[in-house]
């Protein structure tokens, strides 16, 4: 009763600190991938070896591999370097660090098959803040979606071979969106805020056909946030503000298919291969219908709808991961990712830079007595992207079903250029 105890303690106070502090940031369209540090230095090629707590996210079926109870708690530290330049000019993204903390246990039920696990943790978000007065301002000033799952789960392991497990996840995000519009007499300026509450679900399998190889699948299901209440701010082009509602505004966090293969070459050396499918083409478009219309151009022209085309496309991501045990307490961790953009060029804006990127990473694990350090670095290599479309010009936009008129000042291809420095640390507790 009381290692239960000690859980669900852990999983209060983590929720606490998560709903202060989480600032996630984009990656691989707005995906998160790694939860753990283990994770980040494999690539996040974890679906099929996983044996920590982090299996609530990876596969909750390896939920039944885990050795003992645990608590795992820990931090993400990302650091994001991008930019977009222009016949000459460059506007930078000021958002570059953040920090988002993690937290996941695992409970076996005495006498059963059964175990149970809960994870706080982030697996979206993006956050790119540029200059007010920048000329990416016609396609985005700030872009901000957090959020944070709850996840219990349950495994089963009815035969040696084989394991099942679920969860049910509780879903809260917020988001923030200003930019300005380039209208018929001026330039207006649009900050619209919203949160939402909702549900989602994933489930794994996991079998074991030899000792040392073992089979991998996770579907995460899809997630609907739907910001129907969103607060609006707007100043026209004489500088008169007003405020509105928004409904409408649909943002979809695609589902996800993992497949992965573990093979134990020996007792000190581990690989892991592992293919996700992401169902980003569901993200087709951002649309907000604004009640009262917002009287645009001093009341001339009142703004009703706003449609801003987005038509991602599906991706796949390609994962592998190795460990080398070089003392029973001491790993040497080591992986590599190839990852599409979900991103078509006719779309591509500052919100979201987003461009085919390679993943090398590395870490170290250390274990000592009941406890474990991890550590696991990511270096993200984004392809620089020249496009030529219309979003910075910002006529990619419907006003009231209308092409909205193109900004001046802003012509020929876009550059977009992104790193990131990915940094990992847990601490897991075993009893």
């Amino acid at each position: 009763m009381r290692s239960a105890q000690q859980m669900a303690n852990l999983s209060v106070l983590v929720l606490a600190f998560s709903f202060g502090t989480a600032r996630p940031v984009f990656s691989g369209g707005f995906a998160i991938p790694p939860q753990s540090a283990k994770a980040a230095a494999l690539a996040n090629a974890v679906t099929a070896g996983v044996k920590d707590p982090s299996a609530v996210y990876s596969n909750p079926a390896a939920l039944t591999e885990i050795e003992g109870n645990q608590l795992l708690g820990g931090i993400n530290y990302i650091n994001t370097v991008s930019s977009v330049t222009n016949s000459g000019s460059k506007s930078r993204n000021r958002h570059d660090d953040d920090f988002i903390p993690t937290a996941f246990a695992n409970y076996h039920l005495p006498g059963t098959n059964l175990t149970l696990g809960i994870g706080v943790y982030t697996p979206f978000g993006l956050a790119t803040t540029y200059d007010r007065n920048g000329f990416t301002r016609f396609a985005a000033v700030q872009s901000e979606l957090k959020d944070f799952f709850v996840t219990p789960s349950i495994a089963w392991s009815p035969t040696p071979y084989l394991s099942l497990g679920a969860g049910i996840s509780f879903v809260h995000s917020s988001a923030v969106f200003s930019r300005s519009l380039f209208l018929l007499l001026g330039e207006g300026r649009l900050r619209i805020t919203d949160t939402d509450n909702t549900y989602a679900y994933d489930f794994g399998v996991l079998l074991k056909p030899l000792e040392s190889v073992k089979l991998g699948l996770t579907y995460r299901g899809r997630v609907d946030l739907d910001f129907d209440s969103a607060n609006v701010k707007f100043s026209d082009v004489g500088g008169t503000g007003s405020r509105a509602r928004a409904k409408g505004i649909h943002v979809p966090l695609p589902p996800v298919i993992s497949a992965g293969v573990n093979w134990q070459i020996n007792p000190s050396w581990e690989v892991e291969f592992v293919y996700d499918f992401t169902r980003w083409s569901e993200f087709d478009h951002l649309r907000a219908k604004f009640s009262p219309a917002l009287p645009a151009l001093g009341g001339g022209f009142p703004i009703s709808k706003l449609f801003i085309p987005q038509d991602w496309k599906d991706t796949s991501t390609l994962r592998f991961g190795t460990v080398y045990r070089v003392l029973p307490y001491l790993e040497l961790r080591g992986g590599i990712a190839l990852d599409e953009t979900p991103i078509p060029a006719r779309t591509l804006g500052p919100a979201i830079p987003g461009a085919d990127w390679l993943t090398v990473t590395g870490g170290i694990g250390y274990s000592w007595k009941s406890f474990s350090f991890d550590l696991g670095y990511m270096a993200v290599f984004y392809k620089t992207r020249k496009v030529l479309n219309n979003v910075l010009e910002g006529s990619n936009v419907l006003v009231n079903g209308s092409p909205a008129p193109g900004a001046p000042g802003v012509s020929g291809p876009d550059k977009y250029e992104t790193f990131q420095n990915l940094v990992l640390f847990n601490l897991t507790y075993r009893f």
